[in-house]
């Protein structure tokens, strides 16, 4: 490449880069008059009636990569979340299934129950101490009773 197109290359990147680093360090003043007229400057003005101003510039080569990095980790913590949620689905699934089949074998046991009861005048069951008694009419209605509210618990309707 000849020498004498890239120097003037070289230079105005070199300009432009050094008026981006530039900008974002110089002050800026900011004063009003006796007039009340508002001025801007870069040199510090007379007196003690003045504000320092900063600038800021809006172009950040890092911002691309810390959006992307902050996405990416914003993405990964949805992801986790997101995978809690379905385990936490699922074992409710599971709960729920359990749940499920236990009702329906307490439904069954409460109409088994009831069946046993009403066909029967004279029931006899072992008590706790291993003797076997007649259950009275008092008792076995008490059973019945029971037995409905379970049903009313247990059974689907």
């Amino acid at each position: 490449m000849n020498v004498r197109y890239s120097a003037p290359m070289l230079l105005g990147v070199a300009v432009f880069l050094s008026t981006n680093v530039i900008a974002q360090k110089i002050a800026i003043y900011r004063w009003v008059d006796e007039n009340n007229i508002v001025h801007f400057s870069q040199n510090q003005p007379m007196g003690d009636n003045y504000s320092q101003l900063t600038t800021v510039s809006s172009y950040n080569p890092n911002s691309k990569k810390i959006i992307a990095e902050s996405s990416n980790a914003e993405n990964s913590a949805k992801a986790e979340e997101h995978e809690l949620a379905v385990k936490l689905e699922e074992e409710q699934q599971k709960t729920i299934a359990k749940n499920k089949d236990i009702y329906a074998k307490n439904c069954n046991a409460a109409q088994l129950n009831i069946k046993m009861l009403n066909s029967f005048n004279r029931i006899l069951y072992t008590d706790t101490d291993g003797e076997s008694k007649v259950l009275s009419t008092e008792e076995k209605q008490e059973k019945l009773d029971t037995s409905k509210k379970h049903i009313d618990l247990y059974c689907e309707k």
